[in-house]
């Protein structure tokens, strides 16, 4: 499907793997800021791995958004506490959050699928790209029972659960 957006919280290189046989994507990855000197939150690169520009991403017909890095095309990480220090640090004023995807969530919601919000971090993250974004966002979540930090951050961002098999809701798509 030719989403706008998927922000894929993983470090592995599936997603880039899937969009593989595309040339109409970019892939925005956040970068630890332990060795920079300027205010970069991230990079931009194109299906090759090779870096693009930033705002060449708003062209792209899917932005693929990876806020913790990726293994993939070149080894960023957000790990280290201090990584986590800046990002949390500015993530309020929506800096670490390309303009593009702020761009692309002005007009649409969120579909949550296979994210687990069990971790802080993870939540303080969505709550972040969400922000400002019109909705409705829905949570797929597989018949499993949520935290209840789950069900207050659910509740919180007005989000519907789904509760569903992740490969009969694809099937169905």
């Amino acid at each position: 499907m030719p989403l706008p957006l998927i922000v894929d919280v993983w470090y592995d290189g599936a997603m880039r793997n899937a969009l593989a046989g595309r040339t109409d994507w970019l892939e925005i990855q956040g970068i630890t800021r332990a060795l920079e000197i300027s205010d970069v939150w991230y990079r931009t690169y194109d299906p090759s791995g090779a870096v693009a520009a930033a705002d060449a991403a708003h062209a792209a017909r899917t932005i693929l958004y990876k806020p913790h890095g990726s293994v993939a095309p070149a080894q960023n990480y957000l790990v280290a506490d201090s990584d986590y220090v800046e990002v949390v640090t500015e993530i309020d004023i929506q800096t670490p959050i390309p303009d593009c995807v702020k761009l692309i969530r002005e007009s649409r919601g969120f579909v949550f699928v296979g994210c687990r919000f069990n971790d802080q971090m993870l939540r303080t993250y969505a709550r972040q790209i969400i922000k400002r974004s019109r909705g409705p966002h829905y949570v797929l979540v597989e018949n499993e029972p949520l935290t209840r930090n789950e069900e207050k951050f659910f509740d919180e961002i007005g989000a519907s659960v789904v509760r569903a098999d992740a490969q009969a809701l694809a099937a169905q798509l």
